[in-house]
């Protein structure tokens, strides 16, 4: 098999991403990324120093997605959570991928460790402008008790609909996200 494709490394990821966006991130190997990509088992390597190399590819990927996304969102703080949420519904494998329990080591990935905290000092920011007159402890619970709240609601909804126990309930959250955020979260 030949190695000598051009852009092969993001061939690669692309192959993972398909792989980890319709399977799940356990299902990415290494010798089947390169039987699709149609080169040798060695051709990743020459790319890629190990696994965690493109687990931080594809995380990197998801965080620009998501933050791409939020780009679009109005000023409003219950779109910004709700945008966040439809990320972790309609992408279950990468957002598990990017907010699971990761054996990664962050601190080797500066770029992608900057990425991930500014999924949480994203909350921040937004809660000091619907909060200007709280202390910075009160912005900091509050903060940790939206992330908790996004991140929960997203693994509620994913299992009700996996385990084919959709409420009434759940289905309004689902499709009215904003006003159930504003309901409960960001109040």
């Amino acid at each position: 098999m030949s190695y000598h494709k051009e852009n092969l490394k993001e061939q690669f990821a692309e192959i993972a991403w398909d792989i980890c966006k319709t399977e799940s991130w356990q299902k990415v190997n290494m010798r089947r990324v390169a039987q699709k990509a149609g080169v040798s088992n060695n051709a990743f390597y020459r790319h890629f120093k190990d696994k965690n190399d493109l687990k931080a590819e594809l995380m990197r990927k998801g965080f620009e997605i998501l933050y791409e996304g939020m780009k679009d969102v109005t000023n409003n703080f219950s779109s910004y959570g709700a945008h966040y949420i439809r990320f972790g519904l309609d992408y279950p494998h990468i957002y598990d991928l990017m907010f699971g329990n990761t054996d990664l080591d962050m601190s080797l990935y500066p770029d992608l460790e900057a990425l991930s905290d500014a999924s949480f000092s994203g909350i921040v920011e937004g809660l000091k402008a619907f909060m200007p007159d709280e202390s910075d402890n009160d912005i900091m619970i509050k903060a940790y008790n939206v992330w908790a709240s996004v991140h929960g609601i997203v693994l509620i909804l994913r299992r009700s609909k996996w385990e084919g126990k959709r409420t009434e309930a759940l289905e309004w959250i689902e499709n009215n996200l904003e006003d159930y955020l504003k309901m409960t979260t960001f109040r």
